[in-house]
């Protein structure tokens, strides 16, 4: 198995944000491509990292291979990926990954491979009331302006409008930002009706790190479901994250 992706980076950001939800997760690789579905011990975020087989310029894999990594050790290789490296993977005998980054020089790591069953996770599904999209950099500076206020995000979107309110209180202060459509910080939106729910402000800021991986990302909610937060990556592939709601 050997496969090549022109930007590095792009797989760099995204490992190093799911590296902070997961711990260990299998990457399943065939015709369609990679993908890597996994959930957090804790049961409150479900990760979906996905390329297709045509994002690669070179994609050599013999049928179906599933390749089980340590997220945290793989991330620490791909940190060191500088923009407009390469990334090469190659799965080697012994159960080892070869991880190449080609740019100016070569370096190349290797990492074994972790004996981990594929998890078939059930898809989710649950009524949107609220979408949009937005640059990932302002959620990453929004969540973190909250962080210091609560462990807690709420996010309210009132039903036909283009607000998104996202806001956060504890005993001694309280914030709120406001995301239009009319001020230009929500690229598109649809409201079908109202939309509330509050999650963990930690998972967000995790989830955050990946905001260099992407041009543009989606945030779906509605009341007290899941929270979707969907990176489009370069080549049609994507990362997607679901948080579940606090019900405190």
């Amino acid at each position: 198995m050997r496969l090549k992706f022109r930007e590095a980076t792009v797989w760099k950001y995204s490992i190093v944000a799911i590296s902070k939800i997961i711990e260990e997760a299998s990457f399943r690789i065939n015709q369609d491509g990679v993908r890597l579905r996994a959930m957090d011990p804790s049961g409150v975020a479900l990760v979906d990292f996905y390329i297709p087989s045509t994002a690669f310029y070179e994609f050599d894999v013999p049928g179906e291979v599933t390749l089980g990594a340590n997220m945290d050790e793989l991330s620490k290789v791909l940190r060191r990926a500088r923009k407009g490296d390469e990334l090469v993977l190659e799965f080697q005998q012994a159960g080892k990954l070869g991880v190449y980054l080609e740019g100016r020089g070569s370096r190349k790591f290797t990492l074994p491979s972790i004996e981990l069953s594929y998890q078939e996770i059930p898809e989710i599904s649950f009524e949107e009331a609220f979408k949009c999209k937005m640059l990932p950099k302002l959620f990453k500076d929004v969540v973190k302006e909250l962080e210091a206020i609560s462990d807690a995000v709420e996010l309210y979107a009132p039903a036909n409008s283009d607000m998104l309110y996202l806001r956060a209180e504890s005993e001694i202060a309280e914030a709120e930002v406001v995301l239009s459509g009319s001020s230009g910080a929500l690229i598109e939106y649809t409201s079908s009706g109202e939309a509330r729910s509050k999650y963990t402000i930690d998972y967000l800021i995790d989830i955050a790190t990946a905001s260099q991986a992407a041009e543009t990302m989606e945030i779906a909610f509605g009341v007290e479901t899941p929270l979707r937060l969907t990176y489009e990556l370069p080549g049609g592939g994507m990362l997607q994250f679901y948080v579940a709601p606090r019900t405190d």
